[in-house]
């Protein structure tokens, strides 16, 4: 068995690279060599969206690991070993071989994370796709395996840093980036991406802010709550909704299972499956909008899959009332304040279904969500606090002030000794 990895020694890294590059080829198939040079001005935009974390210009990421020329080295691991480690994000089931390789070369080259590695073959993916624009099946396929191994030298950004040239493209890139699927309104995609009767593109996915980085998505409104985004393609804008798991936009599993049964459609993206579709579009149309418009019941009618008759609102809060006990799902008020939440009509479903036990473990798990998020804005904060230009020239005089406090609180202890 063998699997698809990548190792990046950027700028600062690469005075071992010969040391590491024997190494590499002692313990792996090395299949692809490229020398990759980003435009400078760019370099801090394509580090955020390929770690998928905010990096300022002139960041200490960017500083530790340089702006220059990096090479990126495709690998072939051979019986690949999955173990625990402890990993920047928590404890993860990864690829060993791949791990405990970077953790030596990063020791090798001064320690700090001047080298990068996968840990997964998704994480492959994913930076396979934003690198060079194909995930590991379309490398492979082009592979060459009569040609010997040399450096290629890449002068390029990561795709759709400039905006995607094609809608074709971006779903690609999305595919292969994150873990999404298209919740309503696809039927006249990728034709109408641009203008449809709701003028949005309307998605789950598992982090809005993985989704909005690899879309190299800009925010519409200023407004935390909010995630309407607009992406640059074909020199036109596309405008997304970035539900994500979690956003009580529907019940927190409920969002989960419409993300695990997603389906790939032949046009090219994921959408929810039929019953998913019909359920959730009924919900969205007796929840989330001020009154039950006539275009939605036509259309819900024409979509039913079941043999029930639906005349009337009231048929259509039956059925769903009948579907959300079935799954255990609750009725959620959603974070995004834009979003509307029809108190009449929830009122008529079973109240428990507003008032669920469940909703406890869902309110545990939004709240841990929360502090998630609350932590990742400290951080950044602290980030840019740190990172700035006047915090590195007072540093000087915080240092003379640290060090003649602790004098002062030696000379105390002394005395009060």
């Amino acid at each position: 068995m063998k699997e698809v990895h990548l190792f990046i020694l950027w700028e600062n890294a690469r005075y071992k690279e010969e040391e590491i590059l024997k190494d590499i080829k002692e313990n792996f198939n090395i299949i692809g060599l490229y020398n990759m040079k980003w435009n400078k001005e760019n370099f801090s935009q394509n580090l955020s969206r390929f770690y998928g974390t905010n990096l300022p210009k002139d960041s200490a990421k960017e500083q530790h690991c340089g702006n220059g020329d990096f090479l990126l080295i495709i690998v072939e691991v051979e019986n690949p070993k999955y173990e625990k480690r402890d990993t920047s994000k928590g404890e993860q089931v990864v690829n060993v071989n791949m791990f405990d390789k970077k953790a030596y070369y990063r020791e090798l080259t001064g320690g700090g994370h001047k080298v990068h590695a996968t840990n997964s073959t998704i994480e492959t993916n994913h930076d396979l796709t934003l690198l060079l624009g194909k995930n590991i099946e379309d490398y492979i396929k082009d592979l060459d395996r009569n040609k010997e191994v040399q450096v290629t030298n890449l002068e390029q950004e990561l795709v759709g840093q400039n905006g995607f040239k094609t809608v074709k493209e971006m779903f690609y890139v999305l595919n292969n980036c994150i873990n999404y699927t298209i919740i309503r309104n696809y039927e006249t995609l990728p034709e109408e991406i641009y203008v449809n009767e709701h003028n949005d593109i309307d998605i789950i996915c598992d982090s809005y802010e993985n989704a909005a980085y690899v879309l190299n998505a800009k925010k519409v409104f200023p407004e935390d709550y909010r995630v309407h985004y607009k992406v640059k393609v074909e020199d036109k804008f596309a405008f997304f909704d970035l539900r994500y798991i979690g956003d009580s936009y529907y019940y927190y599993q409920m969002e989960k299972d419409i993300l695990d049964n997603r389906k790939y459609n032949k046009k090219g993206f994921y959408t929810v499956d039929k019953e998913d579709y019909f359920y959730s579009l009924i919900y969205h149309a007796l929840i989330h909008k001020p009154q039950f418009a006539k275009d939605y019941e036509d259309r819900l009618i024409k979509m039913n899959p079941t043999n029930i008759k639906l005349e009337t609102k009231e048929d259509f809060v039956k059925i769903l009332n009948r579907w959300l006990i079935s799954k255990g799902y609750s009725i959620t008020k959603p974070i995004d304040k834009s979003v509307a939440f029809n108190i009449e009509n929830a009122k008529q479903f079973d109240s428990f279904l507003l008032y669920s036990p469940l909703k406890e473990i869902e309110n545990l798990e939004q709240e841990k969500i929360q502090l998630e998020l609350e932590k990742q804005k400290i951080t950044n904060e602290l980030n840019k606090i740190v990172n700035s230009r006047s915090w590195k020239m007072t540093k000087p005089i915080r240092d003379f002030r640290n060090r003649k406090n602790k004098r002062l609180l030696v000379k105390k202890r002394g005395v009060l000794q």
